[in-house]
């Protein structure tokens, strides 16, 4: 390393919060700006992300990669579709197997946006315990990391779902 050049370092640049429960996206001990409730997973996602997005630089926009950190929405989606399939009383929809899938998700707002970065679903693996850091360099300058919290209910069909979207970019950018 020559004198007076630093190595580019990944720094939180925005943070994003939506949810589908009030109470929970009220006491999310998250620092974001003006968390939002609404009826859908779906929904909070294409929030979050267009909060996250909305804080890069225009010029990253559309090509910044997206990490989606898919593990508790992947199991509880699994064990949802487990539940219909033995619920008697209910009939199979082809849309409840494209459920279990979590881009299904971000697709919306990818599309409505004009997306055209990298999109990554991330299932972590139990005993990862460490943080998620996007690998961002000068060539890959920023990122975003989608974080899916879900909390399931009583009902194994129902959930609230968080969905906390965190930009990452390169130091000086």
């Amino acid at each position: 390393m020559t004198t007076g050049t630093r190595a580019p370092v990944a720094v939180p640049w925005h943070r994003a919060l939506a949810g589908t429960d009030e109470a929970r996206v009220a006491a999310a001990p998250v620092f974001a700006a003006a968390p939002t409730v609404h009826r859908k997973p779906v929904d909070a996602a294409s929030a979050a992300l267009g909060a996250a997005f909305g804080a890069l630089p225009e010029e990253l926009r559309a090509t910044a990669p997206l990490y989606v950190l898919c593990r508790d929405y992947g199991t509880w989606a699994a064990r949802r579709f487990v539940a219909r399939c033995h619920d008697p009383g209910r009939r199979l929809r082809p849309s409840d197997s494209v459920g279990l899938e979590t881009s299904e998700l971000v697709r919306p707002y990818l599309t409505a946006a004009e997306h055209r970065g990298d999109c990554y679903l991330l299932a972590q693996l139990p005993a990862a315990q460490a943080e998620f850091t996007p690998p961002v360099t000068a060539a890959r300058p920023a990122a975003v990391v989608l974080d899916l919290i879900v909390f399931p209910g009583e009902d194994p069909r129902d959930a609230d779902c968080l969905a906390l979207a965190t930009t990452w970019k390169v130091s000086g950018l």
